[in-house]
């Protein structure tokens, strides 16, 4: 069995912890903290986005689930066909206050 020296075992760990932390410490991310009024914010946008559907003669599907995080909404549950599905996407991103929208509907099967 070969020894290995310890300096070289620490350059090894080193240059590890170093590509480590700056893949980690490089990635820029939002905080996950809202203030209450931020909070609010987005939840009177969840509120103008289902308004919006129900207000919709096109768009009348209850198993669609609206939430938003900082001006971004995201779009969950089920319905029957593609042109469902892109219309509750149309329909979502023409609420103002609105800055993107994330369409996770499926479809039925």
């Amino acid at each position: 069995m070969k020894i290995i020296p310890l300096h070289c075992i620490m350059a090894v760990t080193t240059v590890g912890l170093l590509c480590l932390s700056a893949g980690v410490t490089g990635c820029k991310r939002e905080p996950l903290v809202r203030t209450d009024t931020e909070k609010q914010i987005d939840h009177d946008l969840a509120g103008q986005v289902k308004t919006a559907f129900g207000n919709s003669p096109a768009f009348k599907f209850p198993d669609v689930q609206v939430a938003a995080f900082k001006g971004k909404v995201q779009l969950s549950g089920f319905v029957v066909s593609e042109d469902q599905k892109r219309s509750a996407e149309s329909i979502a991103k023409g609420v103002s206050g609105v800055v993107e929208v994330e369409n996770n509907i499926s479809l039925k099967h």
